[in-house]
């Protein structure tokens, strides 16, 4: 990566970054301003939607749950004449709150819980990745992608789409581990319940919080263990070898 920034200069922002940028094993970089990855867009100012809109994104794909949806909505995309779309399911793979329901719970059960999202999310999610492969082989990008802190669901989704344009996984985890230094908690914390929040220890909240390439290990090594290989998997959801041809010709310089 360059020392370009990938985050956007954005107000209202909440890790929303420029995946562009990434060089390829054999020597190519992803374009900047095609890719984009992010977390929940509904405290985007007026002059962030506006910046987004002069972007000249084509595609959203929102991989939050409707009850997400609903409580922090994206309101930018049909005023500006972006295709957004979004499914309707109840997965709860990659929802952090859920994982703090129920019995009191410990530093300990939360990243194992968190380990056992990213096994999870590979399945609950397929759907949603498939659309998603599906617009940026078809070309409607510019593309932004997101979910609610922007790290799980599209932590994952970021790595399939790193990993189908030649990214050596060193750098996907390099993107997936910039979460860390670019999501400020802080501001999304307890939107839903602040009580829950506010009652529960730091050290309890850090592994929900985290990019941790553990984490991103489980998704790895479910691709392996579970799923015949990233190839398969990626086959799987309609990334064959002719689609990775035509995503590196849009995608890379």
């Amino acid at each position: 990566m360059t020392d370009m920034s990938p985050l956007l200069p954005l107000e209202g922002g909440f890790n929303l970054r420029d995946m562009g940028g990434y060089a390829t094993a054999d020597g190519r970089r992803v374009r900047r301003g095609l890719l984009f990855r992010s977390g929940l867009m509904s405290m985007l100012t007026e002059a962030d939607e506006a910046r987004l809109a002069a972007l000249g994104i084509a595609t959203v794909c929102d991989l939050r749950r409707p009850v997400e949806r609903r409580r922090d909505p994206t309101r930018w995309c049909e005023p500006a004449g972006v295709l957004y779309w979004a499914r309707d399911h109840d997965a709860s793979s990659g929802v952090l709150g859920e994982l703090l329901s129920g019995a009191l719970p410990t530093a300990d059960g939360v990243r194992a819980a968190m380990i056992s999202v990213y096994r999870e999310i590979l399945i609950d999610h397929a759907p949603s990745y498939r659309f998603l492969f599906d617009r940026l082989a078809g070309g409607h990008v510019p593309l932004l992608f997101n979910c609610s802190a922007g790290k799980d669901r599209t932590g994952v989704g970021a790595a399939l789409i790193l990993s189908a344009l030649g990214v050596p996984r060193e750098t996907i985890y390099e993107d997936y581990l910039l979460t860390n230094r670019f999501a400020d908690f802080s501001r999304i914390v307890g939107r839903v319940d602040p009580d829950r929040y506010r009652n529960i220890d730091a050290d309890v909240l850090a592994p929900l919080l985290a990019a941790d390439a553990d984490y991103l290990d489980t998704a790895f090594d479910s691709l392996d263990r579970d799923h015949g290989g990233i190839d398969a998997y990626l086959a799987s959801i309609g990334v064959d070898d002719a689609v990775k041809v035509r995503l590196r010709e849009l995608l890379l310089d």
